[in-house]
């Protein structure tokens, strides 16, 4: 009874309470697609050169209580067959808080000369922080309602596989695996994550990119985005993105409350080097939070090598 209580009071604060159940026990990046290591551990060194990576983003800007998220990634090669990395995210919504650090690494088998595929998993704990002088309960001195802040670490593990080339790519994972339950009432849910794409030559130094990732936790509809991007001389990155609910094994009963996610996306990525990159997006919510809109800022740096005095160009995903 005092999880069941505590959840409810918590996600209410939020005014979202259907939309925690699939979407945002794991911290939503409109610009994931730059940093695979955020839904894949069999990501890690994939590109085949080091590569550092930061986001931030602001959702719902203005609305109280309304998520914040960070993450910051490292990843390489070890060798030729190995893959490491390192991520740390940070997701603040209402009275809850999860700070996550986990350890990757990927082992890659090459298929043929230019497929290869990746297996990973991912080994890391989870600070849960629960804040309970910033609920409002309608019960004074309910005993089930935190007085004070309230923490729990716990371990996690997450596991992946990752097919790719230098012109598509397919990866699923799993996250959010936590090893015991107890404790907090906030504790992630498994999260199965699908992602696909690849890149395409479209006209004279121009290139498209389409992608999609789809979310599932199977306790409410399942998240799907559809991505779509132009590349320009190598530099510049603009595109689009929709974000919608599909209910695939047949979890209608939040259905309706669960659009709250829906949304369109504007992106812009420049490259002014093959080093560097600088990304911004922008989100239109699409429901009854639409005067709210959400900003995201991304960076990377790749150390990249050098072949025969050129520099190597970086991959495209």
């Amino acid at each position: 009874m005092k999880k069941a209580i505590v959840s409810a009071l918590v996600l209410a604060s939020c005014l979202w309470v259907p939309l925690v159940s699939f979407a945002q026990q794991d911290p939503q990046f409109t610009q994931y697609m730059f940093n695979g290591l955020l839904l894949n551990p069999a990501y890690a060194g994939s590109r085949d050169f080091t590569s550092v990576s930061a986001s931030h983003r602001s959702q719902w800007t203005g609305f109280d209580g309304a998520p914040l998220s960070q993450t910051l990634s490292l990843d390489g090669n070890l060798n030729k067959k190995l893959g490491g990395g390192v991520i740390i995210t940070n997701d603040r919504l209402g009275a809850q808080r999860f700070t996550e650090m986990s350890l990757n690494s990927a082992v890659r088998i090459s298929l043929d000369p230019t497929t290869r595929l990746a297996l990973g998993i991912a080994l890391g704990v989870t600070q849960q922080t629960l804040d309970g002088t910033k609920l409002n309960p309608d019960e004074r001195d309910d005993m089930a309602i935190p007085m004070g802040v309230e923490r729990a670490i716990k371990p996690n593990a997450k596991f992946g596989a990752f097919l790719y080339s230098n012109k598509f790519y397919s990866g699923l994972s799993v996250g959010n695996i936590v090893f015991f339950k107890e404790g907090l009432p906030t504790d992630p849910e498994p999260h199965v994550f699908l992602t696909s794409g690849g890149v395409f030559d479209v006209a004279h130094k121009t290139k498209f990119r389409p992608s999609l990732l789809l979310k599932e936790d199977f306790n409410g509809p399942a998240a799907l985005d559809l991505n779509a991007f132009l590349l320009y001389n190598e530099q510049i990155w603009l595109g689009t993105s929709f974000r919608t609910t599909l209910n695939i094994f047949n979890n209608t009963a939040n259905s309706n409350a669960t659009r709250l996610g829906n949304a369109l996306a504007v992106l812009l990525e420049l490259h002014p080097n093959p080093l560097m990159r600088v990304g911004y997006s922008y989100d239109f919510s699409l429901n009854q939070l639409r005067q709210y809109s959400s900003h995201e800022l991304s960076l990377g740096y790749n150390f990249t090598k050098k072949k025969y005095g050129r520099m190597l160009t970086p991959r495209y995903f």
